[in-house]
């Protein structure tokens, strides 16, 4: 087994079997015990045959592991050293075990999931690509809903975890919410748009348009923004309607914005083939304009083994899409030049700000 022991301790005979798994099992029972007769019934053993394997483990290693006394059983220094070599085997072939065990349940099965309409049309869907590509015989199934419904399916046991917005879940005590990366949101608007050469595109102006979202707007969110609208009316009761436009299929609610003074408050990566092509521009960020995404399951309910590993493809979706983020807001920079120079200071502003938010690192 690669056991190296004291230079002192005598060869051990040549004809003995090798010491194996269930005899590494049997000393770590009998240092735990400090007694062969209660490590004899945590084994399910008799005595006299776990007294015969350590015996036999001792033959082996040329050298005694315990000293045995009235007042119990305890470990030699070859002992000890034995006993952490053990130790580290024994815990390296439960680690396999159990890998082994995922990997055969992950080769069929169901992950049940949901998602908020901003996740899903991100990191979700990116994250799906490169499961089912690497396990295809496993079914997925996403259920979009605001964060509200998808709380509820999870207490009816309909999907084993979400992600979504979590700011207004924190005083749930029955959840466990892991946060996700933060990531900026920007308010887009086509490139032709009235404000795109304005040279300090305020969000009092901005919010003078009509604005559509995919999804309902949280009240982290909503506050500010409905603050900036009344700094622009003088009046609350003269507040435009807001938003103007919900609609959860992105490819339509960028139609509206790519034929319509409408704008929407977008992740980069959501629009990044509208930005690349010229056809949308970006007005300004906020450092409050930003996603608080969590994966949300019911405390002391384990996932099963396809959705724990999904869960891991969501986590690199979400790191990829933050460095994709940097990487886009460069790339409209540098083609924007001069034209969105106001624009373009206040979003890179905004990325700043939305980077010190960002969730604890996993």
């Amino acid at each position: 087994m690669g056991l190296a022991f004291a230079p002192d301790a005598p060869e051990p005979a040549k004809d003995l079997m090798p010491i194996d798994l269930r005899q590494m099992r049997h000393v770590l029972a009998l240092a735990e015990h400090c007694s062969f007769a209660r490590a004899a019934v945590a084994l399910r053993l008799s005595q006299p045959a776990l007294s015969r394997s350590i015996q036999g483990v001792e033959r082996e290693v040329g050298s005694e592991l315990f000293v045995r006394s009235a007042g119990g059983v305890g470990p030699t220094d070859t002992g000890r050293l034995f006993i952490a070599r053990a130790r580290e085997i024994v815990r390296m072939s439960e680690d396999l075990d159990r890998e082994v065990a995922s990997d055969r349940s992950l080769q069929s099965g169901q992950v049940m999931i949901g998602a908020g309409p901003y996740p899903a049309q991100s990191i979700i869907a990116a994250a799906l690509t490169r499961f089912i590509a690497t396990y295809p015989r496993i079914t997925a199934r996403v259920l979009m809903r605001e964060w509200d419904v998808l709380l509820q399916r999870l207490r009816n046991r309909e999907i084993e975890m979400f992600v979504a917005e979590s700011s207004t879940l924190q005083g749930e005590v029955d959840l466990e919410i892991v946060p996700l990366a933060v990531h900026p949101l920007y308010v887009a608007a086509r490139s032709d748009h009235p404000l795109a050469t304005h040279p300090d595109p305020t969000m009092e102006k901005v919010l003078a348009y009509p604005v559509a979202c995919i999804s309902r707007i949280p009240p982290r969110v909503l506050e500010p923004m409905r603050a900036a609208q009344r700094r622009s009316t003088g009046t609350a009761t003269e507040l435009p309607v807001f938003p103007a436009i919900e609609f959860n299929s992105l490819s339509a609610l960028n139609e509206v914005v790519r034929g319509s003074n409408t704008v929407s408050a977008a992740l980069l990566t959501m629009i990044a083939a509208e930005l690349e092509s010229g056809e949308f521009t970006l007005l300004r960020s906020e450092p409050w304009l930003h996603t608080q995404y969590a994966f949300v399951a019911l405390k002391g309910r384990p996932l099963t083994a396809a959705s724990s590993r999904f869960r891991e493809f969501i986590i690199d979706a979400d790191r990829e899409m933050s460095l994709a983020e940097q990487r886009l807001l460069a790339d409209w920079s540098a083609r924007a030049g001069g034209r969105a120079g106001g624009a373009r200071r206040r979003s890179r502003r905004g990325l700043s700000a939305s980077r010190e938010r960002a969730a604890p690192s996993r």
